[in-house]
């Protein structure tokens, strides 16, 4: 029997066929393998929650206070009013100010990041430093997608 192993593997045609075949077995426990690690369950993340300070958020404003009220710059002219929020996935919130005649659907609607709004304590006016009504009218027209 070894004999007959030994003649086996001194013929050059049955030892590349041997060698093939050994080459292909371990591409396909290879490729197995892969698909093994692929098909395995991901592992869920657990997101933890953060408490918020319920006293600290109670300061906030609401959206739906905010909206429709008037937008003036830093020299107290009024240069638009809230129309909407705007939630972004990465970006932050942005209001989206109408500008315009402030009469109705003929607005030109601009977004700006909220951020850039200073809000009055006492529920006045919203401010936009810096910003005038020109300069507003200016930025590129905000669309709603959804």
């Amino acid at each position: 029997m070894c004999e007959g192993s030994k003649v086996l593997a001194e013929d050059p045609a049955t030892e590349d066929i041997m060698t093939h075949s050994r080459s292909r077995k371990l591409s396909l426990t290879f490729a197995f393998f892969v698909l093994c690690l692929a098909a395995s369950p991901a592992v869920a993340q657990e997101i933890g929650l953060i408490a918020a300070d319920t006293k600290e958020v109670a300061k906030g404003y609401r959206a739906s206070a905010l909206q429709l009220k008037n937008v003036v710059n830093d020299k107290g002219e009024r240069i638009g009013r809230i129309d909407d929020f705007v939630f972004g996935p990465d970006e932050g919130v942005f209001a989206v100010l109408a500008v315009g005649s402030f009469v109705g659907p003929t607005d030109h609607l601009v977004a700006v990041p909220f951020r850039s709004l200073k809000l009055d304590a006492h529920g006045g006016d919203i401010v936009l430093p810096g910003a005038s009504r020109t300069a507003l009218q200016k930025l590129p027209v905000f669309l709603y997608s959804r």
